[in-house]
């Protein structure tokens, strides 16, 4: 969205895209979320103003979850394990269904995710002890 240039008053600007920006006037040409806030990342691409997750769905690339093989989008968030890569509701232990938190201890059995008290189940149920 393009405005009139106003002077910059402020005790505090940003410099992005070799121009200074009040806070309140660097956002997303497609989404319009603000990008003047610490932590907030700036893409530029073809002469655009991106957050993070329009340029992803703009440039990033897809794959698929070694769970459900179905799509992950560039823009969400994933759990990875080694080369493969879940969706969050994906990451949970194939025997009991439940879902990891952080510190849990699991093991990885080809794209299977096994929780420690379920790991000698299922390894005997699948014939590998």
């Amino acid at each position: 969205m393009w405005r009139l240039p106003q002077n910059i008053g402020d005790c505090y600007f940003l410099k992005a895209i070799n121009q200074y920006w009040h806070k309140d006037c660097l956002s997303c040409d497609l989404c319009g979320c603000g990008l003047g806030e610490v932590g907030r990342r700036l893409y530029y691409k073809l002469g655009h103003k991106l957050c993070r997750r329009d340029y992803l769905r703009l440039f990033g690339q897809d794959g698929l979850c070694a769970s459900c093989d179905k799509r992950i989008r560039a823009y969400e968030m994933t759990m990875r394990v080694k080369d493969k890569v879940y969706h969050l509701e994906c990451f949970k232990c194939a025997a009991c269904q439940k879902h990891f938190c952080v510190g849990d201890r699991y093991l990885l059995i080809n794209s299977d995710i096994v929780c420690e008290q379920d790991i000698y189940e299922w390894t005997k149920i699948n014939g590998m002890i």
